[in-house]
């Protein structure tokens, strides 16, 4: 039901063997087009490695589209994902951070804005 009532998606996925998440996959087959048809729909990758999940993200937009959705053309890629989001997601900031370091948070607001505004 609460995928149903969805205005749009924004699907997470890490980068698994140069593809998305299997699981991620798996769910969003069983539900079927019915749910996701004529939604608007972003992409979010992150990998361990310096590309941040570009193939992930690359190989699920015409995914999305067989559901039905219709992916954004701005998708966000998140290299070496563990130095850049703590446990809960959010972006590290360093305490002792230079001037190029401090306005990061700022950059990745503006990144992800791209894709939301879209």
């Amino acid at each position: 039901q609460k995928l149903k009532e969805g205005e749009a998606y924004i699907t997470i996925t890490p980068e698994y063997n140069h593809a998305p998440c299997p699981g991620l996959l798996n769910l969003m087959n069983h539900f079927g087009s019915s749910v996701f048809s004529f939604k608007p729909s972003g992409i979010v990758s992150y990998s361990a490695g310096q590309w941040g999940g570009t193939r992930a993200a690359h190989s699920l937009r015409p995914f999305l589209s067989e559901l039905g959705c219709i992916p954004v053309s701005a998708m966000i890629y998140i290299p070496h994902a563990m130095n850049v989001l703590d446990e809960d997601g959010n972006v590290i900031i360093s305490t002792s951070a230079s001037a190029m370091e401090s306005d990061k948070e700022e950059r990745w607001i503006g990144y992800c804005d791209r894709m939301i505004h879209q």
